[in-house]
């Protein structure tokens, strides 16, 4: 009965750790469009993701790196996709991540040039919370702490992203109602001037003479025969 339960066990957790390529998950994100500069000078600067983000992911790194996935006590198929799973997140954070990051610290009040980093961030959640689901049933006590944090410091760092793109996109919004306004006050305080019409005189129109019309012939009067002659009675 223990084997039937054990056997059910492990499908379970092979379905929910199959590997999920994260590059394929945030590849757009490599696409997004360039970043705007902020014209905001009355708002608190923005903070720049790296700098919310930098503890969490050296957290990330170290603790995938102490894994020891071959010895947890898991089917070959089950640590075949948590391997998977990890050399997914090693890339992400050696090639993918660290470009996001550069353009969004480059516009950090810029939702479009952050954005992008927050939606990388969460597909990694994703991944790292399927190694450690994996790891609660499988790793030993050290590996399932670690991960846990790891799994714990991302999850914080995430919201302090969410709430930093929030902020920027109010600020947007504010300085955009201030820009209407102002707008608005400069036309009331300063209406434009009526459009004026400019006539052009050619001088008085020219005369046009009416065309003469052509006389018709008069018709030549009709000519009578002389009456005949008949000849007198003899």
């Amino acid at each position: 009965m223990s084997s039937v339960k054990s056997s059910s066990m492990w499908h379970f957790v092979g379905v929910c750790s199959i590997a999920l390529p994260l590059s394929l998950s945030i590849a757009y994100c490599q696409t997004a469009a360039p970043p705007t500069a902020s014209s905001n000078q009355s708002a608190p600067a923005a903070p720049k993701s790296s700098e919310l983000l930098s503890p969490a992911l050296s957290q990330i790194s170290q603790a995938i790196v102490g894994l020891n996935i071959s010895r947890w006590k898991a089917p070959g198929e089950v640590r075949s996709a948590t391997q998977q799973n990890v050399d997914s997140i090693q890339r992400d954070l050696s090639g993918t991540l660290p470009g996001l990051l550069s353009t969004a610290d480059a516009a950090p009040a810029s939702v479009s040039a952050v954005f992008p980093v927050y939606r990388n961030i969460d597909a990694l959640y994703d991944v790292l919370l399927r190694i450690s689901e994996t790891a609660e049933l499988a790793a030993p006590p050290n590996e399932i702490s670690s991960v846990s944090s790891a799994l714990s410091k991302l999850e914080s760092a995430r919201t302090d992203l969410a709430n930093a793109i929030l902020n920027a996109s109010k600020n947007t919004e504010t300085e955009v109602v201030k820009l209407q306004a102002s707008i608005q006050q400069a036309a009331t305080a300063h209406p434009a001037p009526p459009p004026t019409t400019t006539v052009v005189n050619d001088g008085p129109p020219a005369k046009t003479t009416p065309a003469k019309r052509k006389k018709k012939p008069a018709a030549a009067p009709a000519t009578t025969a002389p009456p005949s002659s008949s000849p007198s009675p003899q």
